[in-house]
């Protein structure tokens, strides 16, 4: 079993040797542990995506969606990317230097979000591929933007069977409300349930990154001991690469290796 697990976007293109190695970068530059490359797991769900989408109530979806295109205008609006209250929302969104850097409109993120908030089966295959690949030797858990979201539900459902740090990275947990409201195990008393396997968790949001700062500390879905870290990076980090090859990401990751929760 890897010793570090990287549940990237699923929608991302970019390929697992170049996301280790970024990785192995960020922690060298930190002078933390190196493990070799083979000791890193990068969870790929390229076939998934083309699991056909079940029929659903129109209605429903676009509600989901526009309240996930709306919490991220509103992002936009409290960062300085957007004003007012545009007549195309999604084209807007667009525009804003966020999105202006995504391989994809804000429409289909949108739309790949809600399929998995929504579409039962979708989000099994997915939570399932990436549970698969912690076990007992794991040590960190890093999530990207939807992989985030994953990686936290693959360990909820990982119970107390492994002992990780959870690092994640502009998170979906860090959206709009409605992404919380809908996580699964649902939350109580709004608050979200802490994994058990979970021993220490970092999150780490670019302060340009719109799908992540609805509520950028998750300490207020969570509960304390996250540390959380709003950054504020030289280029655009949006991207897992970017995340990853940040200060912050390489010392939360070596915090994770240097440690023993067993």
């Amino acid at each position: 079993m890897a010793v570090i697990v990287v549940v990237p976007n699923p929608d991302t293109e970019t390929g697992p040797q170049r996301i280790a190695a970024a990785l192995l970068s960020s922690l060298r530059a930190v002078r933390g542990q190196v493990p070799g490359a083979d000791r890193i797991k990068v969870v790929e769900f390229a076939d998934l995506r083309s699991l056909p989408e079940p029929p659903a109530p129109a209605t429903e979806s676009e509600r989901i969606e526009r309240q996930l295109l709306e919490g991220w205008w509103g992002a936009a609006v409290r960062t300085g990317q957007g004003r007012g209250e545009p007549a195309d929302l999604p084209r807007a969104l667009g525009e804003t230097a966020h999105f202006a850097h995504q391989p994809r409109p804000p429409e289909d993120t949108a739309r790949e979000l809600r399929r998995y908030l929504t579409d039962r089966k979708f989000r099994h295959e997915l939570r399932d591929r990436a549970q698969a690949c912690i076990g007992p030797e794991t040590q960190v858990v890093i999530g990207h933007a939807l992989g985030g979201l994953i990686a936290y539900e693959a360990l909820c459902a990982v119970s107390d069977q492994a002992a990780v740090s959870l690092v994640t990275l502009g998170p979906a947990l860090c959206g709009p409300s409605v992404v919380f409201d809908l996580l699964d195990p649902a939350p109580r008393s709004n608050q979200g349930e802490w994994p058990a396997s979970v021993r220490h968790w970092s999150n780490i949001v670019a302060h340009t990154d719109l799908t992540a700062l609805s509520e950028s500390r998750l300490t207020a879905r969570f509960g304390p001991g996250i540390d959380d870290l709003v950054i504020e990076p030289h280029a655009v980090t949006e991207s897992l690469n970017g995340y990853l090859l940040d200060r912050s990401t390489g010392l939360a990751v070596a915090t994770g290796l240097a440690t023993e929760y067993r």
